[in-house]
This record gives C-alpha cells, structure tokens and sequence, in this order.
C-alpha cells in the first residue's frame, strides 16, 4: 500500500531527526557540564570516565 509506505516513511524520518537533535542536546550538556568544572574536579573526573565522550557518536545513524 502506498499511503503506508509514505506514513511509514514519514514517521522514521521523524524519528531520525528527534533522535539527532537529543544526541546533540546531550554532547552539548556534557560540554556545559565539563567547561563548569575546576580543574581539580575535572583531574578527577576524567579518572573516573574520558571526558567529550559520548557513546553515540559511534552508532552509525541511517542515512536513507
């Protein structure tokens, strides 16, 4: 069915482009978060986990 197709086509467009625009609201929060620190809490942080890391910058998103 061809309306379906499209509606489906529609809604995963949709969803692509939410799903970028809260990846990049999160690596903006980390970077907040991290410019926020003194040096010292960021010394220890970055102990803890890498700093300007965010998981999914490496899922690779569909294009198509």
């Amino acid at each position: 069915n061809q309306g379906r197709a499209s509606d489906n086509q529609r809604l995963f467009n949709n969803a692509v482009i939410r799903v970028q625009h809260l990846h990049q609201l999160a690596a903006k929060m980390i970077n907040d978060f991290e410019d926020s620190l003194l040096p010292e809490e960021r010394r220890q942080l970055s102990k803890i986990f890498p700093l300007s890391f965010c998981s999914s910058d490496y899922i690779e998103a569909p294009t198509g």
